[in-house]
């Protein structure tokens, strides 16, 4: 009878205490022992390998699957790392489709295709120590996608070393430079001693080892008052000093321009509270700028748009001017396209990671050889054109048209390609009927535009219903044109 007694209570001891576990302790990430070995299948065999753990800020990071050793370098879990640290602030995904694993920070990115040894990073292509992988655990029965540490971390902004005594790698989170994000008028932080960029998203950063022009500051000039605005239209570099500095920077004694072939002139105005530097390179070409500034100096570096930036787009709106293009409906086609690139302008504004030179941003005319020209001498990965179809009232319907003749993308990206990628935002987002797309050889902007080039009819104007739904939705139309473009790069990535 005792020993029942005692059955009893140790029974209701053990019920009791089970009650009063919180669910989430049962449910919790474990941290794997560092230094136990775990059975795992890589790249097809199965294979036994000690752990590795990584701490985040000294912080040991809580994951079902292990980090190990491979090609001298510790792998990760891509979701356990990088998606539920949110103190990284990165961001992760991965397509089962197309094998690609992407993770970004800011203007940073690193993508990756399972089992190759090359990642493009910012949009250049990049040699890893050993690739990413789908990793099978056998204790937890699933799969895991495991990126190298190390390469990943450093190259979103991070520090990282490995610490033999912790079994682990040690990843400590870094700041990213302080950038206003309005796009190419940017002012950018300066600390009293360190070099700061003016205009984010470059591939090359402006230094006292590499300019084009110096620039020395009056002291006291704080790097706040200091913006830029690549006035491609007129090839030229506007720098915009807040407050009458034009004795200061007009005089030769306050700048060194180092002589090359393409320098052309350096002027200073001063009229509305600002002081603005014209710096001209002397061809009629288009050159892109990198501007950063220390405490002492303002450094410019010009270069072709290819050598610095990542990720270059031309954005077309049709017609304008004198050419309204299609009416119909109390609508003019020139007002519609130009609305919906505006629209797709406001989010390239915010994301410094892309540069895209606009054929128009008002309405005026540009030729039919001013657009495509200028897509070749940036060296663009991406046209693409916006119009709005006419024909009868009954007409309907989304399409996007394609040269099957064209050029391609460096990164291999047709015509065709792209503007299926074009039509598969566009069209959900007007809603209209599928027409597909369309094989036009013979338009000239599909024709002579020397890279993936797609031309896209968001509905049609004669149509009385799409005529009022497009001019209610422009917003909505520019936003797909901004994610078509932004998601195309992941898949096809530029090769610089």
């Amino acid at each position: 009878m005792n020993n029942l007694k005692k059955s009893i209570a140790y029974l209701s001891i053990m019920m009791l205490t089970a009650a009063t576990i919180p669910a989430s302790t049962v449910n919790a990430a474990s941290v794997p022992k560092a230094g136990k070995y775990y059975t795992l299948k890589i790249a097809g065999k199965k294979q036994k390998k000690k752990c590795r753990n990584v701490k985040v800020n000294g912080k040991t990071v809580k994951t079902y699957a292990p980090g190990f050793s491979r090609a001298n370098t510790s792998m990760y879990s891509a979701y356990w790392l990088f998606k539920k640290q949110k103190s990284l602030g990165v961001s992760y995904s991965y397509s089962s489709k197309t094998k690609k694993v992407t993770l970004k920070r800011g203007s940073k990115s690193v993508v990756m295709t399972l089992d190759s040894m090359y990642a493009y990073v910012n949009g250049k292509k990049t040699k890893m120590p050993t690739p990413a992988r789908k990793v099978y655990s056998y204790a937890k029965k699933k799969n895991y996608i495991y990126v190298p540490g190390a390469f990943c971390a450093k190259n979103l902004g991070h520090s990282y070393k490995w610490s033999g005594s912790q079994k682990s790698g040690l990843i400590t989170t870094k700041k990213l430079p302080s950038t206003n994000t309005g796009g190419s008028s940017n002012s950018g932080a300066s600390s009293s001693s360190g070099t700061s960029s003016i205009t984010p998203g470059t591939r090359i950063t402006a230094s006292a080892s590499n300019y084009s022009v110096r620039i020395k500051k009056p002291k006291g000039l704080a790097s706040s008052a200091i913006s830029t605005s690549d006035d491609y239209d007129n090839r030229r570099l506007i720098i915009k000093v807040k407050g009458n500095y034009k004795t200061h920077f007009s005089s030769s004694s306050n700048r060194y321009i180092k002589t090359d072939k393409y320098f052309r002139s350096y002027t200073v105005t001063y009229s509305g509270g600002y002081t603005n530097i014209y710096i001209r390179p002397r061809k009629d070409v288009i050159k892109a700028y990198a501007v950063s500034q220390t405490s002492d100096y303002i450094y410019i570096k010009y270069d072709s748009p290819k050598k610095i930036y990542n990720r270059i787009v031309v954005l077309d709106a049709g017609h304008g001017g004198s050419d309204s293009g299609a009416t119909g409906n109390g609508l003019r086609e020139k007002d519609l396209t130009l609305k919906i690139v505006k629209s797709a302008k406001s989010y390239f504004d915010k994301n410094s990671g892309y540069k895209v030179y606009y054929t128009r941003l008002s309405d005026w005319y540009p030729s039919l050889s001013y657009r495509s020209d200028l897509a070749n001498n940036v060296g663009a990965d991406r046209f693409i054109s916006v119009h709005i179809n006419s024909a009868t009232p009954s007409a309907h319907g989304t399409e996007t048209l394609y040269n099957s003749k064209g050029y391609k993308s460096t990164s291999g990206l047709t015509s065709y390609n792209w503007s299926n990628k074009i039509h598969g935002y566009v069209r959900p987002a007007t809603g209209f009927t599928n027409r597909g797309l369309k094989n036009r050889t013979g338009l000239a902007v599909l024709r002579n535009t020397k890279t993936a080039s797609s031309l896209t009819e968001i509905g049609f104007i004669s149509n009385k219903t799409e005529a009022k739904k497009m001019k209610s939705n422009t917003g909505t139309y520019g936003k797909a044109v901004y994610n078509a473009i932004v998601n195309s790069f992941s898949t096809y990535p530029s090769k610089r």
